[in-house]
């Protein structure tokens, strides 16, 4: 039995597209999404359970939402996932309205059932989402690997802050090429 997983956090419209609400920009995004596009088609091949986490903020969060600048809003054109991710029908998704993916209870139902013991973690934005999703997971015991070339953020010294931040949380930090072999 596999004991690995792919999350992919927050590979949304509006993070991931120039013209969205929060763009990690141009050059954050097409890396983003050529290493989602690579991990992704790898995980379905060895068998890796792919998870997709989905922020999907309630529009009555007036003031939250004013500062995310409305990106992201429960059923927008926005928090769709973007449509260059190779998403299939079907596919597990996991939805929440903070950083940490595990503050929906689902995700850890979901890993725990299936035997997963190992994270492979890759999206946006890697001070925030990515970094706390991954240091949720290591506070529960997982293993995790960081996907460097799959993480992106509005800044590229947010970037560099999340990625040293969940190294020194005890996250290893790979290449999608490292991972591939």
């Amino acid at each position: 039995m596999n004991d690995t997983a792919l999350l992919a956090i927050d590979l949304q419209r509006d993070f991931l597209e120039e013209n969205g609400r929060m763009p990690v920009g141009k050059n954050g995004a097409e890396l983003v999404i050529a290493s989602a596009s690579r991990l992704l088609k790898y995980a379905e091949s060895v068998g890796w359970l792919q998870v997709f986490i989905k922020n999907e903020y309630r529009k009555a969060d007036w003031i939250g939402n004013l500062f995310r600048r409305g990106a992201a809003i429960e059923g927008s054109a926005g928090a769709e996932i973007d449509p260059r991710i190779p998403f299939r029908a079907g596919a597990l998704v996991v939805s929440k309205a903070r950083p940490d993916a595990f503050t929906n209870p689902a995700l850890a139902e979901i890993l725990t059932s299936a035997g997963i013991h190992h994270l492979v973690v890759l999206g946006v934005m890697a001070e925030g989402c990515v970094r706390a999703t991954a240091n949720s997971a290591i506070r529960r015991g997982f293993s995790v690997t960081v996907v460097s070339d799959g993480v992106a953020s509005s800044r590229d010294f947010l970037r560099r802050f999340g990625l040293r931040s969940v190294q020194k949380a005890g996250a290893r930090i790979r290449r999608t090429s490292e991972i591939l072999g």
